[in-house]
């Protein structure tokens, strides 16, 4: 076959077609990317990479290498940039959100999907969750702190301290009261 739209395939030598030569380097380099993964996050990408493939056809190793290569930068740094602010993401929390969407996929998801958006947004909102339980346990830590340094003080406690702030010492050279009869 002399096909000017051909090349030979490099693993049994016969013509084949650029476009699935071209498919065929991107599984290669979409398969080289994935080398280090935990086989649980391997596998967690390959189900939410499905939720991209068109209706009646297969999901092209381009598209796949596309997306994946949009990730791992972040998923190999363990964070999430979105609207300029960095969340942290343990490869287990990517792992979770993406079989979060296979699972449990929200109704009003359409699919296929176009963009890993989605996806960010959920570990982003995972982050911003997160951020608030940290800042909201610093506000009451705030609120209940012992002015003296340490933990919350019971309410028998400030009594007791106030107590002591009461009794104190009198000045040095203080000799005591006069007594009413002394005129001098």
């Amino acid at each position: 076959m002399s096909n000017a739209c051909a090349v030979p395939c490099p693993y049994c030598g016969k013509d084949i077609d650029i476009v699935q030569a071209m498919e065929m380097v991107a599984g290669n380099e979409w398969t080289g990317l994935l080398a280090g993964l935990p086989i649980s996050l391997v596998g967690a990408l390959l189900r939410y990479l499905e939720l991209f493939k068109p209706a009646k056809q297969e999901l092209r190793w381009s598209r796949r290498l596309a997306l994946t290569q949009e990730l791992m930068p972040m998923i190999k740094a363990a964070q999430v940039k979105r609207n300029n602010i960095v969340y942290s993401a343990p490869v287990g929390m990517w792992e979770a959100e993406m079989m979060k969407l296979v699972v449990n996929r929200p109704e009003s998801l359409v699919l296929p999907l176009k963009s890993n958006g989605y996806l960010l947004s959920m570990i982003a909102g995972r982050g911003e969750r997160a951020a608030a339980k940290l800042e909201q346990g610093a506000i009451e830590q705030q609120r209940n702190r012992n002015p003296a340094g340490g933990g919350p003080l019971s309410v028998g406690a400030l009594s007791e301290k106030a107590l002591q702030k009461a009794r104190s010492k009198p000045p040095p050279g203080w000799k005591g009261p006069i007594a009413p009869n002394d005129t001098s």
